[in-house]
């Protein structure tokens, strides 16, 4: 069997490979596809992936995105046509549903973001819709033509692969010396809130720590390798989660997967993220794993050090991802009856 798998941002290539490996030791074959956005095509290389890109980087300006949204779909189609698959499953690609049903492809959509205009392509086009089990009560998943496709996981998304990777939560344990910090989001259609506002911080974090900045894309990468941030450590390709957790004192993101991967595993997560508050944002505070201050200072950092992690509520978090796992898997397979 064929299964294409569609990535247009890096958090989407971590939660499809423990599926890639499951897929690939039952014999079934894999076709990758990528947008050049993020450190996506980084992360694929650094799993040793076989992909192909098909469309570059988008800005944030609404009128970017309308005249580049046709021009992947049209470069998607012409590749599926030469490739085609039997089954396609994505997670958040607002892509994939579209060209699947013009080549009559079963396909499977997930998402986390209730506030992802792009949904509406999945929520149409697709075959089967997995959404986390925060946004069941959502007026919009009563409501054609989700209602009948929807299926719904505990927990979030990020516990799904964690929970396929035992060996981090040995990590977590070992003894911490340095602060991680991911910006906010700055192409993503669903994020209004302010830029660089986390600037001063970042600076008054370096004198008595290590900080090692996390960005999520070149430009980012760019703007933090400035003079002004000469204290700070800017990351100049992907860095392994495994790396991460075995020396992260302090996690500050705003918002993003990575927030709350770390959550999960148990260490100090500050949220700094001004946009709209996500359902399983507010699922992993109601934990007792996260903590949201969007106005977090230099002086808060010890209040967010001394924070009970809750371990019995990061286990069962965990085991949540695993169920959820099987479901995702089987509802994969069964696309093809």
């Amino acid at each position: 069997m064929k299964i294409w798998i569609d990535f247009i941002n890096t958090p989407q290539v971590h939660f499809f490979i423990p599926f890639i490996k499951e897929f690939s030791k039952k014999n079934h074959e894999t076709i990758l596809t990528c947008r050049d956005s993020g450190n996506t095509i980084e992360l694929l290389k650094q799993y040793n992936l076989r992909f192909h890109i098909i469309g570059d980087n988008v800005g944030k300006g609404i009128i970017q995105k309308f005249i580049f949204f046709p021009k992947r779909l049209v470069k998607l189609c012409r590749f599926i046509r030469k490739h085609k698959s039997d089954i396609a499953a994505s997670q958040s690609s607002f892509y994939q549903p579209i060209v699947a049903k013009i080549f009559n492809i079963p396909c499977l959509y997930t998402n986390d973001n209730e506030h992802a205009k792009g949904n509406i392509f999945g929520f149409l086009f697709a075959t089967r819709v997995v959404l986390p089990i925060t946004l069941q009560n959502k007026k919009f998943t009563k409501k054609w033509p989700l209602k009948s496709k929807v299926t719904f996981y505990p927990g979030v998304k990020e516990a799904v692969y964690l929970s396929q990777q035992p060996e981090l939560l040995s990590l977590a344990k070992e003894k911490k010396s340095k602060i991680y910090f991911r910006p906010e989001p700055w192409n993503a259609q669903y994020y209004k809130g302010p830029l660089n506002f986390f600037d001063n911080t970042l600076l008054e974090l370096s004198k008595e720590f290590q900080v090692i900045i996390l960005p999520r894309d070149k430009k980012q990468s760019q703007y933090y390798i400035q003079d002004k941030f000469k204290t700070i450590t800017v990351a100049q390709k992907p860095v392994t989660l495994q790396s991460i957790v075995s020396d992260c004192m302090m996690f500050i993101g705003a918002g993003g997967s990575m927030t709350r991967e770390l959550a999960i595993l148990g260490i100090s997560v500050i949220s700094i993220y001004q946009g709209k508050m996500l359902c399983v944002d507010q699922y992993l505070v109601d934990k007792g794993l996260m903590t949201i201050n969007p106005y977090f200072s230099f002086k808060d950092y010890k209040a967010v050090l001394g924070t009970d992690l809750g371990s019995e509520n990061k286990l069962s978090v965990l085991n949540e991802g695993k169920e959820s796992y099987s479901i995702i898997k089987n509802l994969i397979y069964n696309l093809e009856k």
